[in-house]
């Protein structure tokens, strides 16, 4: 059986009556077609049809969306949104936090507003507030970092693919926007006004835009697809990106079959203990994974298929110079990448694959720390091709080495 938002009919039709919205028609006007094409359709159909229309060249936005989800909710009176999930109810569940933060940043953009209002009044007002609440507005970067890194890859695994990309884009749109306008903001009173109070404006329409997106397709189509392992994972790994709220306790709604890492001890097959060959020697499972976890470098292994299939754990999540969680095991690389990236990530995948350089390196500067990337190529003896092996470390303290040979150990 086709779903129904596969239809190609069904999406036109409700195309059309976006279209309509659009153009100011009221709700009487198009009410038969919402009970004729709409009203017989599951919810998740629904918003997946809204969110591919949004995201097709076809001139509709969010604002329309947003009016279609508020007739549905008048005519037939329960909303799209309103889908239920265990414990969603708790202030430590994924939902809650997502949804808190946006009135933060919605609250957080009104007074960013109000502020420039009453500079573009008296230039002399100092910008010491404007200059702060901008840099707490920043905390957007957590939230948005938790969604691609850990909502994203969920949702691909239920075949949702066109979503994350087109919003993954938006949300690196948004952040070049935010850097922008606080750079403007920096210069205040050097600059003309006009040019701040612009590029302002364009950031928090973008940002205003995708609080309406995520509140209205991305978590909706979440809480009709996600299971309660789901949300316990996206709970268990949102510390290594951070909040832009103070969460609490998450003991608060984490269920009872949650799975600790004793359980995972208690769990252990005798087969870990089994000696198995490695290099030149002798392993079990358990010593050959302490060593991986011990070397003084942050490894990822992607296979032949470009499939995302193993990190070592030297830190926690939150202290990796390049964070990485197993809600992104499985997931494809083109779609661990924000799509700016992904043309010379796949290029760099391509040359290592076809052995045109057997290795890539980059390295940058991160607060203290003076990070260098290795991509390698792996294959068997026989010309196999595995997969890729990306290395990871900080080789600031090579740096601050002192000129004396160190010949003896401490």
């Amino acid at each position: 059986m086709i779903k129904a938002h596969l239809d190609l009919k069904l999406t036109n039709t409700i195309k059309d009556i976006l279209l309509r919205i659009q153009h100011g028609e009221t709700e009487q006007n198009i009410q038969e077609d919402f009970d004729q094409h709409v009203h017989h359709l599951n919810t998740l159909d629904i918003l997946l049809i809204l969110q591919e229309l949004k995201n097709g060249a076809n001139g509709i936005t969010i604002k329309e969306v947003k009016k279609f989800i508020d007739i549905y909710f008048s005519l037939y009176g329960h909303s799209l949104q309103d889908i239920p999930v265990p414990n969603s109810h708790h202030l430590s569940h994924p939902i809650q936090i997502f949804k808190s933060e946006n009135q933060i940043f919605e609250s957080l953009l009104t007074r960013i507003d109000r502020l420039i209002k009453g500079i573009e009044i008296d230039s002399q007002q100092p910008t010491g507030q404007l200059l702060e609440e901008m840099k707490q507005f920043g905390q957007f970067y957590n939230h948005y970092n938790r969604k691609e890194k850990l909502f994203f890859p969920i949702l691909e695994r239920y075949d949702i693919y066109p979503l994350t990309r087109t919003m993954w884009a938006d949300d690196d749109r948004i952040r070049t926007l935010y850097k922008g306008a606080q750079r403007m903001m920096e210069k205040i009173p050097e600059i003309d006004f006009q040019y701040v109070k612009e590029a302002y404006h364009d950031m928090e329409k973008a940002c205003r835009d995708m609080i309406l997106q995520e509140e209205n397709i991305l978590l909706p189509i979440a809480q009709s697809m996600f299971t309660e392992q789901d949300w316990l994972a996206i709970t268990m790994e949102s510390k290594a990106f951070g909040y832009a709220i103070d969460v609490p306790p998450e003991e608060d709604w984490i269920p009872e079959c949650a799975f600790s890492p004793e359980d995972a001890e208690d769990k252990i097959d005798s087969a870990d203990s089994k000696h198995l060959r490695f290099g030149g020697g002798y392993l079990t499972i358990k010593e050959a994974n302490h060593i991986l976890n011990n070397l003084p470098l942050e490894i990822t292994f992607i296979d032949e298929n470009g499939i995302f299939k193993y990190f070592n754990e030297l830190v926690e999540s939150a202290e990796m110079m390049f964070i990485r969680t197993p809600t992104s095991i499985g997931r494809n690389v083109a779609n661990c990448h924000p799509p700016k990236s992904l043309k010379k990530v796949m290029q760099v995948i391509r040359d290592l694959k076809s052995k045109k350089r057997s290795s890539e390196t980059m390295w940058f500067k991160k607060k203290d720390q003076y990070i260098h990337i290795t991509y390698k190529g792996l294959f068997t003896e026989n010309g196999e091709y595995l997969g890729i092996l990306e290395y990871v470390q900080d080789i600031q303290p090579f740096l601050d080495l002192p000129r004396d040979v160190k010949r003896e150990l401490s």
